[in-house]
């Protein structure tokens, strides 16, 4: 018997903590790293990495693959770009715990942004963990606690404070979440039910993230000219909780706010200067997306959105839509614009996922190059129709483009972004490095021809340039070529 399971030899190591690159091999024992430098031993598979790098796998910060985790537990779409763990549960969104008032949230058009669940076999967060544990993914997952699904299960869609009772329901959902092995709380103050929620409500919740010794997450409350008090408020909750806190997908939305992330990125490192953990996620596109009601007020577009600059990724039933401008969309009904959204809206249930064009490059790379940055996808799954690009090529781009192209960090510095920073933030043991005794997740790329293919016209494109994925110990991609096996682990906080 070979002393190794898996030898890969000659490779470029970048071991995720940003330190230079060096020439060696790993060894892989029982999904583990067991050695790493020059290494002279033998073992039952060898795969030759010259002329490329070996890094940690990706740690996908941001996603919103919680139900995809069942219908699709392959998630090639992730591991075909190196991506090894996915964090879903974000921007409060989520599939547990469940009742029929959070079956009713599915049915409301969050099944447009999760995906539909044909069967709630769950009711509470830990039972829809064994649930993901079943599935057996390929990628390992772990999760956040959605107070948006918290909410709607405790009170529905009540536009108020929740009464004693009611918020003591909500702790009680929440400790069982983090008891279960929950990364920590994510807050969607965007979206409803989410917006209701007061800074107070929101800091009482977070008092027990805070004995569970996890994290608060959020997608704030305004991210266009409400930015800075947005911020203020997750840095305030964090700071009164002593909760670390992470600003989800941070940017600055809308053109009359564009460069307002240098004084959101100033507000974050004050509050650093004062002992407040304070990270952020980012992707590297100019476009966003998210479920085209949440563009709306009473089902009529928001003024501040041109209609040209929202495209309609996905939608239930009528696809020729998909990939369309909202004016388009409205020529092809013979409608005005006021009166083809709310119309759209309501033939598709609800379950329509935009694409805006809101943000600008220099807000882009700003918050990219922050060194508290690291990289989350907010890729929303969608089975049908156009998603965004991201969902596919979010960390090829960032070492296509702003890595090798632009040059704004190192290369080591791009994988610690995406590997031992975020295993640091949330919590997840002896991931995100290559070292002895880490868990095998690992990414074999050629820097120099790391491509992402995906674009808004054909986004469902696998990357060129990434070779081999390795999860646990087990190859996942093998020559670019996705072979999905049950080798992800539900990852548990460190000390859970």
């Amino acid at each position: 018997m070979s002393p190794f399971d898996l030898l890969i030899r000659g490779g470029s190591l970048i071991d995720g903590t940003g330190a230079p690159a060096r020439a060696g091999d790993v060894a892989v024992k029982d999904g583990k790293v067991a050695m790493v430098g020059n290494i002279d031993g033998t073992a039952d598979r060898e795969i030759d990495a010259s002329g490329s790098s070996v890094a940690p796998g990706f740690i996908d910060v941001h996603c919103h693959d919680d139900v995809a985790l069942l219908n699709t537990p392959s998630l090639d779409f992730k591991t075909a770009q190196g991506v090894t763990t996915v964090i879903c549960g974000n921007c409060g969104l989520g599939a547990a715990p469940a009742n029929e008032h959070v079956h009713e949230f599915f049915a409301r058009g969050i099944e447009g942004v999760l995906g539909p669940v044909p069967h709630f076999s769950w009711q509470t967060i830990g039972e829809f963990y064994e649930a993901v544990r079943a599935a057996k993914p390929t990628p390992n997952a772990a999760f956040l606690v959605p107070h948006g699904t918290l909410r709607v299960s405790t009170m529905g869609w009540e536009h108020r404070a929740p009464t004693d009772a009611e918020l003591g329901k909500m702790k009680e959902h929440l400790a069982e979440g983090m008891a279960a092995g929950a990364l920590g709380l994510s807050t969607g103050l965007t979206y409803v039910p989410g917006a209701f929620a007061k800074t107070e409500e929101l800091i009482e919740l977070n008092h027990v993230v805070a004995e569970h010794g996890g994290i608060y997450v959020s997608h704030i409350r305004n991210e266009g000219p409400g930015l800075l008090d947005s911020v203020r408020e997750a840095i305030r909750i964090g700071e009164e909780t002593g909760t670390p806190v992470q600003i989800s997908h941070h940017k600055a939305s809308g053109r009359d706010n564009w460069g307002l992330t240098k004084h959101s990125l100033a507000v974050i490192d004050e509050a650093r200067e004062r002992g407040v953990e304070v990270t952020m996620d980012a992707y590297p596109y100019t476009a966003a997306s998210t479920a085209l009601a949440a563009l709306t007020r009473n089902g009529r577009l928001i003024r501040a959105m041109d209609p040209h600059d929202v495209m309609v990724a996905s939608v239930k039933h009528q696809h020729e839509y998909e990939g369309k401008r909202l004016d388009e969309i409205a020529d092809m009904m013979d409608l005005p614009v006021e009166d083809a959204v709310p119309k759209l809206l309501n033939d598709e249930e609800q379950a329509v996922v935009a694409v805006m064009f809101i943000m600008e490059e220099g807000d882009v790379r700003r918050v990219l190059q922050h060194p508290q940055c690291m990289i989350g996808s907010d890729g929303i799954p969608s089975p049908t129709g156009k998603p965004h690009p991201r969902l596919y090529g979010t960390f090829p781009r960032v070492l296509e483009r702003y890595v090798r192209e632009e040059g704004i960090f190192s290369l080591e510095e791009g994988v610690r972004k995406m590997t031992s920073l975020p295993a640091k933030t949330f919590m997840l043991a002896d991931r995100g490095e290559i070292r002895e005794g880490a868990w095998a997740d690992l990414v074999i790329f050629d820097p120099a021809k790391i491509v992402e293919t995906s674009t808004y016209e054909e986004p469902r494109q696998h990357p060129t340039g990434i070779s081999h994925v390795i999860v646990n110990g087990q190859v996942v991609v093998e020559n670019g070529k996705v072979r999905p096996a049950p080798s992800g682990q539900f990852l548990l906080r460190a000390d859970t």
